[in-house]
């Protein structure tokens, strides 16, 4: 039974299983909660928006009461974040001349806060799910993944049963769900291995989608060690290779990624499923180098003679209108001749051995 009330900006609280937070702020003290609003979810501008229009009472916050008794804003914390900031006596813990600023322009500085009172937070995840995941207004990817774990937490061990009832409520397809759970469940992995450690990165930082359409091709599943999308449990996980797959798909600290651009999974897939290919990736290839290697040593062969002599091709035509040639550029034309006239004399004696 939910009613709508009016409720002081006081007794309200900051929801410490919010899906939109990263894991770290999960049961954080409000005031990391508002320092990451302030910095990271743009908190000036809706305060700016709250202070000129005041609270849109058509779009209640939603809470619930806790164990405790405390009401948590399930639904609404960033509102809550922007409300708690236009009060006077509130502390700023970041960019304190900006939050001044806006309490300074604002009309309205709300004190009796319009909730939709539910009478628990469970009764809140179904809507909420519709809502974020497939409805008007969208999560981001890892958001949603984080808060259908929340709905998973109500169903039984049964992984398949559960997707096609998380489907069912949320509007989705289990197999969107499941790929989700798989998703956040890896990157929590390359976070308990220490992959993120290493890599500088935090979980909020990692473009999600690139991990669930990673997971997408079966190469690169069996290559990391998982059945396949819905792999829920990763328990197989062959950490060496998953490290191996973060880093080319993550990892920005010496230039772009070894993957690039997320178009480019189909040539990951090939690459990591096949032996030489993938050796070539681990010894510095560029994943279009690598992926010459994926059709058998004489596709490859004969692919990298003709990428070859293009590559002569516009070399000769830069040279016609370079200026400044040195005798470093020589010496490095005759090293060229010379690998030439033995790869050439290599393929002859593999046509005629008497010669």
């Amino acid at each position: 039974m939910t009613s709508l009330q009016k409720i002081a900006l006081t007794d309200l609280h900051f929801d410490p299983e919010n899906p939109r937070l990263p894991e770290h702020l999960k049961n954080a003290p409000d005031i990391e909660v508002l320092e990451y609003l302030l910095i990271e979810a743009n908190l000036i501008e809706l305060m700016l928006s709250i202070g000129q229009q005041d609270f849109f009472i058509g779009e209640p916050l939603l809470v619930a009461p806790d164990a405790a008794g405390r009401i948590i804003v399930v639904e609404g914390n960033r509102r809550l974040g922007a409300l708690k900031m236009l009060q006077d006596t509130a502390e700023a813990p970041v960019i304190p001349g900006q939050v001044r600023q806006a309490r300074e322009m604002a009309k309205f500085k709300p004190n009796d806060i319009p909730c939709l009172v539910f009478g628990n937070r469970e009764e809140i995840l179904t809507y909420l799910g519709y809502r974020h995941i497939t409805g008007i207004k969208e999560w981001g990817p890892i958001a949603k993944a984080r808060y259908l774990r929340q709905l998973r937490e109500r169903h039984g061990d049964d992984h398949a049963e559960a997707h096609r009832i998380l489907a069912k409520e949320i509007g989705s397809k289990s197999s969107h769900v499941a790929k989700l759970l798989t998703g956040l469940a890896l990157v929590e992995k390359a976070r308990d291995l220490g992959i993120l450690h290493r890599l500088r990165l935090k979980e909020d930082d990692i473009p999600f989608s690139l991990m669930t359409t990673g997971i997408g091709y079966p190469g690169i599943c069996d290559f990391i060690g998982i059945a396949g999308s819905s792999d829920v449990q990763v328990e197989g996980l062959n950490e060496k290779h998953f490290a191996e797959f973060f880093e080319w798909v993550f990892d920005k600290n010496h230039g772009p990624t070894v993957l690039g651009e997320s178009r480019n999974f189909d040539k990951l897939n090939r690459v990591v499923a096949n032996e030489h290919a993938v050796n070539e990736l681990r010894r510095g290839a560029t994943l279009d180098q690598a992926d010459l290697y994926t059709s058998g040593p004489l596709d490859t062969l004969r692919k990298l003679l003709k990428e070859t002599e293009e590559r002569l091709g516009n070399a000769q035509n830069a040279l016609n209108i370079a200026e400044g040639i040195e005798a470093a550029d020589l010496a490095q034309a005759d090293r060229i001749r010379k690998a030439a006239a033995v790869l050439h004399g290599s393929i002859r004696s593999l046509l005629d051995p008497e010669e």
